[in-house]
């Protein structure tokens, strides 16, 4: 009996991390639940902007020497999700980047947002975007994309003159396989996270196992393209340096910091890196270092040049999987003539988003938690121009505050 009991007792404390994870996702659907949702709003001042000209925007980065922020987006999204498991039939329209010139409030929409023509693409090659990192020196910009036949990491010289975006080299590895978010720490070494070790399109049952039970099967990997940039044709390396539940955002924090989010952990994981000797293949290491839980479903995370990390992410992923799932129907051309039940549904749907402004000194600041825009993944902040962005998975437009 004592035997048993002891048996008992060493399983209980071996679950108990597993379980405490699992209420904590649990009181998160059932406290962020519409009609029990708090409202929020400490921004200064917050428009929604170009309603009609984009959507469905993954990520946002800025380039705060130009007062440009960066923007992915897919509306394509709508049809094919790999990572929500939305698979539709028929056909899927690719991602577009913008550029939104955010340094003169007084400016028309029509002159601050441009589109980047994209050059040099492989021909009949499907484009869906999700994280992004920019690397000025070279003007490089990497963008993940889930493209039907396989993910990859595409590499475009960005001209912020003639708004142009050539493409130049597709990064493929074994070990990229589901990618999502992108840091770098210099022009040929990248950080990117995997958010799945289970791909909902192949399988579906374990991959919302492994979300839902938030299992660490998620990783961050180092990726080298030394050879590939000196050669179209060189060999890629990737070593696996952590792994993380359903790993999204990334971000280096300082020199020696990185923030990776933890979208069902929820949380976000800080990480001392650190770096191998200059001229040496060894990979970086990363070695556990914090947590720091917040009270909604991570998504991306940008860091200010102040230092200040800036989260957004999703309070309520019941009504962020309903919303996604309608929003082919909602943003059909054919909407004015379907079903009014259809139509009503899309009136009265919504997804809340949450904003949160993090420092080492202060903690988690909540700056906004609401439905004036839904569906929030990132928010970026320009520290010296108080002015920030937030891009929206499902969402229409973008959001800016200023302060």
């Amino acid at each position: 009996m004592a035997f048993k009991s002891a048996i008992f007792i060493l399983a209980l404390a071996a679950l108990s991390p597993l379980l405490y994870d699992s209420y904590m996702r649990l009181s998160i659907i059932i406290n962020n639940a519409p009609d029990k949702l708090f409202k929020l709003n400490n921004l200064k001042s917050f428009e929604v902007k170009f309603e009609d000209s984009v959507r469905s925007c993954e990520d946002a980065l800025l380039i705060e020497s130009k007062g440009l922020a960066v923007l992915s987006c897919d509306p394509g999204r709508e049809s094919y999700n790999t990572v929500m498991g939305i698979f539709l039939p028929g056909p899927v329209p690719s991602a577009d980047i913008f550029g939104y010139f955010y340094n003169d409030a007084s400016a028309p929409d029509s002159e601050s947002l441009r589109r980047f023509e994209i050059q040099g693409y492989e021909p009949g090659a499907d484009f869906h975007t999700l994280g992004m990192a920019y690397d000025e020196e070279s003007s490089t910009l990497f963008v993940a994309n889930h493209r039907k036949d396989g993910p990859t990491i595409e590499a475009f010289q960005l001209d912020l003159t003639a708004f142009t975006a050539k493409h130049f080299r597709t990064i493929r590895h074994p070990r990229l396989h589901a990618p999502n978010a992108i840091a770098l720490l210099n022009g040929h070494e990248l950080l990117v996270t995997n958010d799945h070790y289970f791909l909902n399109e192949k399988h579906r049952t374990l991959s919302t196992l492994e979300t839902y039970l938030g299992l660490p099967l998620g990783t961050v990997v180092h990726v080298d393209i030394s050879s590939l940039l000196e050669d179209p044709t060189g060999a890629v390396t990737a070593n696996v340096l952590a792994r993380v539940p359903f790993a999204n955002g990334i971000t280096l924090l300082n020199e020696t910091t990185v923030a990776v989010a933890s979208t069902t952990k929820p949380g976000i994981y800080f990480y001392t890196i650190t770096k191998a000797e200059s001229n040496s293949t060894v990979p970086p290491t990363l070695t556990y270092k914090s947590l720091v839980r917040l009270p909604y479903y991570v998504d991306n995370i940008h860091v200010s040049q102040d230092g200040a990390l800036y989260v957004a992410g999703h309070p309520h992923p019941p009504s962020l999987n309903k919303f996604s799932a309608s929003r082919h129907k909602c943003n059909s051309p054919d909407i004015a003539t379907a079903d009014p039940s259809v139509q009503e549904e899309c009136k009265t749907l919504t997804a809340p988003s949450w904003i949160t402004k993090w420092t080492e000194e202060k903690g988690a600041e909540h700056l906004y938690v609401g439905t004036d825009f839904p569906t929030s993944c990132t928010a970026a902040f320009d520290s010296e121009r108080k002015v920030g962005v937030v891009a929206g998975l499902y969402g229409k437009g973008i959001m800016v505050w200023r302060e």
